[in-house]
């Protein structure tokens, strides 16, 4: 399993011959997005989290899925999907505790977002690993106990902006860190630069204070590095 962070949510799985992209948005540098579904693999899945613009992106979506591609969203982000008039897709609404088989190796699972902690749908994706897609939310352990206690995630991606903004909120999310034991933890919907949104600014060094001490974090970077060949830094599984 492969995965791939081009900036905000928009986060690419590598698994089982397929690939699955979340909340695509093309690139766009208020968001520190580099994205560009006309030159990248086209996704065989799409996940969208939420309606709103910096997650759900009708026109991307419709560019970067392959044909006879799955969508899966919220109802509320599905009137403008469905404008872009792809008839080839297969559209599907995400609706609470519903789970989608990907091919023969791989299923996602959609759960409400926990209440009071953000907004949208929560995706499980279940492969070689357990990958949880938290969106524009958070998450605590009553939550989690109700919506999918009976998952145990190997890796959480999750939106550090919101661990910091509000301590309440991310004292919880910590302790349902902790609570998960052995778990990687991979930040996304957050960049560094002071010309881009401010809603979403995070320092660097502040990253590991929206983790509890000595949680596993993993950094992603969504710039291309110079090497031996250009690439995004990928985490590999």
């Amino acid at each position: 399993m492969e995965i791939a962070w081009f900036g905000h949510g928009t986060v690419r799985v590598f698994s089982f011959g397929q690939t699955i992209l979340v909340d695509p948005i093309r690139a766009n540098a208020k968001l520190g997005t580099t994205f560009k579904p006309d030159t990248e693999q086209k996704a065989t899945v799409v996940l969208v989290t939420s309606e709103k613009a910096d997650h759900c992106e009708p026109e991307t979506v419709k560019a970067a899925a392959e044909m006879r591609a799955h969508v899966i969203a919220p109802k509320s982000a599905m009137k403008g999907l469905l404008r872009t008039r792809r008839t080839d897709i297969q559209w599907a609404i995400a609706k609470a505790d519903e789970t989608f088989a990907i091919g023969e190796h791989m299923k996602v699972r959609s759960v409400k977002a926990r209440e009071g902690f953000g907004s949208g749908v929560v995706y499980i994706l279940h492969g070689s690993e357990t990958i949880v897609f938290l969106g524009d939310s958070l998450m605590d352990k009553a939550g989690w106990a109700y919506l999918a206690g009976d998952v145990k995630p190997d890796v959480i991606v999750y939106p550090p902006y919101l661990a910091l903004g509000d301590k309440g909120q991310g004292d919880a999310f910590r302790e349902w860190i902790v609570s998960l034991g052995s778990v990687s933890c991979i930040p996304v919907i957050y960049h560094s630069s002071p010309h881009a949104d401010p809603v979403y600014f995070v320092k660097q060094e502040d990253i590991p204070k929206s983790l509890p001490p000595g949680a596993r974090l993993e950094m992603l970077t969504n710039r291309p590095l110079v090497a031996k060949e250009t690439r995004r830094m990928r985490r590999r599984m």
